[in-house]
């Protein structure tokens, strides 16, 4: 039914209805009933008639004098007053009813019916401001949110769009009209940037001039808006270029980006400019020598300085190097706690550390010396604590790296017990005549710790 049909058809057949009213009414035998809903019948076309017409005058003719499309849901909220308005008035006339009191009832059922649409009434009068405001029209490319698409129908309650995807989406007025909203309006001028690397040896404006050519002569870029190109940023590997192009048809924006980008290709494929690939300069990783580290020749020196184990051949030095270890404490760190099981010492390289008894500090001891060598060569447990004072790295030598030395010459058990004695001698003060016989008892411990 075309529209003339949908305006013509309502008045005839009103006409026709009221005629036939007019000719049972001058019957007295016809009920005054049926000849008010007669009445009421040849009204309603009438009505329809009425609104359509209004709403021609009033949204088609003025539209097309201002070249302005009014939205479908206005025209819409229009009638449906309209209607309300010409209904009360034809039942109060015709049926002599009280519309006043078919308000009131239907006050509180709008209000029941309000309560309980209160989200479906959000999305209606959302949608009734954002056409008033003429935020959006069908054709027009908008942006909320993830969702970007072309606006294919305003209804009631929600916006229906279609993503770059194909796909359909049903944006809610009352979301559309509380979010933020991007619109690039149909037959506009609307921007797109593209950003393009190029490597760094061509000239700035060599590469502007090849991009801006490029992406002027692409299907779909506004030529009245002419494109520019500019230097964007300079990334790892190449100078990033801004490409800046218009189009009046938002829709086909990833068409028109892949056109340029495919032109731009050829562009400088026709002037012998490389494309630009990522650059990486890569350089061996040498770990910094870690603080107090040694060779196995600096430390075999150092333990010539070792007065216990001066009696060592150089063979046998080399051996223990090769098998000690070395480690790292930090300052207030304790090394060698008192009462503890052990059968290693330690030949502090780099710091000092504190020998305490029950809490209080009996020496301090510097690089070259050497701690706990009665754990080492006895067994016995330890009968100090050695705290770090400052960070301390120390060389620890075990009873493995000492045993295959020891059996292979058991007569350096002899001489490591003589300098042991010594060494407690002048440590614990001991009497003069007294060091033969703690030579004698370091000796048997020692052999009877090593087997020997």
């Amino acid at each position: 039914m075309n529209r003339r049909a949908r305006i013509w058809i309502p008045l005839l057949l009103g006409i026709a209805l009221y005629a036939a009213w007019r000719l049972l009414s001058e019957r007295n035998d016809v009920d005054p009933r049926a000849l008010n809903a007669l009445l009421f019948a040849a009204v309603v076309p009438l009505i329809l008639f009425a609104v359509r017409v209004i709403d021609a005058i009033a949204f088609g003719l003025l539209s097309r004098r201002r070249h302005v499309r009014a939205p479908m849901l206005l025209r819409e909220m229009f009638a449906i007053i309209l209607y309300i308005a010409l209904f009360a008035w034809a039942i109060s006339t015709i049926f002599h009813y009280a519309v006043t009191g078919l308000l009131f009832t239907g006050t509180v059922v709008a209000a029941v019916l309000g309560l309980a649409l209160q989200e479906t009434l959000g999305n209606v009068f959302a949608g009734i401001a954002l056409h008033l405001e003429d935020s959006y029209d069908v054709g027009d490319v908008i942006r909320s949110g993830d969702f970007i698409g072309v606006v294919e129908a305003i209804r009631w309650r929600a916006t229906r769009i279609r993503t770059f995807n194909n796909d359909v989406v049903l944006l809610p007025n009352s979301l559309l009209a509380r979010e933020r909203v991007e619109v690039f309006p149909k037959n506009n001028l609307n921007a797109r940037i593209l950003q393009i690397g190029i490597d760094y040896n061509v000239p700035p404006a060599t590469a502007i001039a090849i991009l801006t050519q490029a992406a002027s002569n692409v299907d779909g870029v506004a030529h009245d808006a002419p494109c520019f190109a500019r230097v964007g940023a300079f990334a790892d590997s190449s100078i990033t270029y801004e490409l800046k192009y218009f189009t009046r048809d938002y829709s086909q924006r990833d068409r028109i980006d892949a056109d340029i980008r495919k032109a731009v290709w050829y562009a400088l494929r026709r002037n012998n400019i490389p494309i630009a690939f990522p650059i990486r300069s890569v350089q061996r990783y040498h770990p910094p020598a870690e603080r107090g580290q040694l060779t196995r020749d600096e430390l075999v020196e150092e333990l010539q300085q070792v007065d216990i184990l001066s009696p060592l051949t150089p063979h046998a030095r080399e051996d223990i190097a090769a098998a000690a270890r070395m480690h790292s404490y930090s300052k207030g760190e304790t090394m060698i706690r008192r009462g503890a099981e052990g059968d290693s010492m330690f030949i502090v390289h780099d710091g000092s550390v504190a020998i305490r008894v029950d809490d209080h500090e009996v020496a301090r001891l510097g690089p070259g010396s050497v701690v706990g060598e009665m754990a080492l060569l006895t067994g016995e447990t330890r009968t100090a604590d050695v705290v770090a004072v400052t960070d301390v790295v120390a060389a620890e030598i075990n009873k493995d790296a000492l045993w295959p030395i020891l059996h292979e010459h058991p007569e350096l058990a002899d001489a490591i017990s003589a300098k042991v004695a010594m060494r407690r001698d002048s440590l614990d003060s001991l009497q003069t005549g007294a060091q033969q016989e703690a030579e004698q008892t370091v000796l048997s411990r020692i052999r009877a710790y090593f087997g020997l």
